[in-house]
């Protein structure tokens, strides 16, 4: 399933989560936060986890830093193109943190 394919799912069937913009581009955001994107200059997926989460996720090779304004945005991660059968995974777990947040 792609992401827009998963993304339009959640925002069908969970209470919060709404198509909006980042960066002059489409996101997910839950409840006015941001959640998810896809980040065309990476071919990847931005989802946003705990700073703990997005080590982890670094430290194993499924995530990369995000860092596009120069800076290490520390719950922010990417998910390359490459996990795409795993996206909806990935974005449940960033519902499940913004979900906790509010």
């Amino acid at each position: 399933m792609t992401y827009d394919d998963i993304a339009n799912k959640l925002v069908d069937k969970e209470v919060g989560v709404e198509h909006s913009t980042l960066m002059k581009g489409p996101c997910l955001r839950y409840k006015g936060d941001f959640m998810a994107a896809m980040f065309e200059p990476e071919n990847a997926m931005i989802i946003k986890v705990s700073p703990k989460r997005v080590n982890e996720l670094i430290a194993s090779g499924e995530g990369k830093e995000f860092n596009f304004t120069k800076k290490r945005f520390k719950e922010w991660v990417l998910i390359p193109a490459s996990l795409e059968k795993h996206y909806e995974k990935y974005l449940h777990e960033a519902l499940a943190y913004a979900k906790r947040k509010k």
